[in-house]
């Protein structure tokens, strides 16, 4: 009988110890598992953090941080980082820019406030009908971000709401249109025109549309310094086969007296085009008022292309104001 009751907690004692043992094990692994997870964490942040926008740019995570703060109290972080980025970087590439560039893009050289509108109705349209076109990458590889005419539209489009001329761009996307029609590139006007001939019918108060691209020119043609300002030379483009070219023609003359009054050298001209492999109309034959705008070439940066930007924005202000007294 006492031998049966030793077995007996023998067999118990050996239970419990190996239920221990098993607890013991699983906790370990519980353990070693949340470590596991830890090192991925801190090995995927890593990863991230040094993709095409490498967020670790001080003034990024500042920015983001901030507007987190405030605009996402209640949600998670993770939500929170994705809605912020979503919203104001990846739909707002201009953002990504300025935010890059810091005080090399902010020149504050604003000359000229239009005085006569009234009216919170758009002046001026922006539009691309190339919006692939780029500039050099210079102040931005290391984020491997590559400016295009689109940024630079939009950076335009900004500089004008600042001296109150209110100022619409084309976001859609031209070249997804072309590809869903089959169109190649010589069909690159015939889809901005289908963009341009619906902002005409939904708006009657703007003034100016203005095609922005930039030239295939080397930087020694593109370039020049306007009061110590590293700069991107204009060129301006008409067409010549269309029958109204002429009051096209006086729009631009205007345009490019202002700027060789104000800023000798930053204008490359007036370039005339008609014949066989140009396009020759431009969509210039919808209103005397479609103009085109070369900024630059491939080889001129950002910084370049900002500080043009700005000297362009004062000149349209001015044009705009003496049209207004016509």
């Amino acid at each position: 009988m006492t031998k049966l009751l030793l077995y007996i907690v023998y067999i118990n004692n050996g239970v419990n110890m190996r239920k221990r043992f098993k607890a013991k094990k699983r906790f370990k692994l519980k353990k070693l598992l949340l470590f596991l997870i830890i090192i991925f964490l801190i090995y995927f942040f890593y990863l991230i953090s040094n993709v095409k926008l490498n967020i670790s740019n001080k003034n990024i995570i500042n920015n983001i941080l901030y507007n987190i703060d405030i605009q996402y109290k209640n949600n998670n972080y993770i939500n929170k980082i994705k809605s912020y980025i979503d919203n104001n970087i990846f739909n707002k590439p201009e953002y990504i820019l300025y935010t890059q560039l810091g005080n090399n893009i902010d020149n504050n050289t604003k000359e000229v406030s239009f005085l006569y509108n009234k009216s919170e109705s758009p002046l001026v349209y922006i539009y691309n009908s190339h919006q692939s076109e780029t500039y050099t990458n210079q102040y931005l590889e290391d984020y491997n971000i590559l400016p295009n005419v689109v940024n630079a539209a939009n950076m335009l489009k900004e500089k004008l709401n600042n001296i109150n001329i209110p100022t619409i761009v084309e976001n859609n996307n031209i070249l997804e249109y072309m590809k869903q029609n089959k169109l190649d590139h010589s069909g690159s006007y015939i889809a901005s025109r289908v963009f341009l001939e619906n902002t005409m019918n939904k708006y009657n108060t703007i003034k100016l549309y203005i095609d922005l691209h930039r030239d295939a020119a080397t930087h020694d043609t593109t370039y020049t310094n306007i009061n110590g300002l590293d700069c991107a030379r204009v060129l301006f483009v008409i067409g010549l086969e269309y029958d109204t070219y002429q009051n096209n023609l006086k729009v631009v003359e205007k345009l490019n007296n202002i700027i060789n009054e104000k800023y000798p050298t930053l204008s490359r001209g007036i370039l005339k085009k008609k014949g066989y492999g140009v396009n020759g109309v431009y969509n210039q034959d919808l209103s005397s008022n479609v103009i085109l705008i070369e900024i630059g070439g491939n080889e001129n940066n950002i910084v370049e292309v900002n500080n043009t930007l700005d000297l362009i924005a004062n000149v349209i202000g001015e044009y705009l104001n003496e049209k207004e007294k016509e």
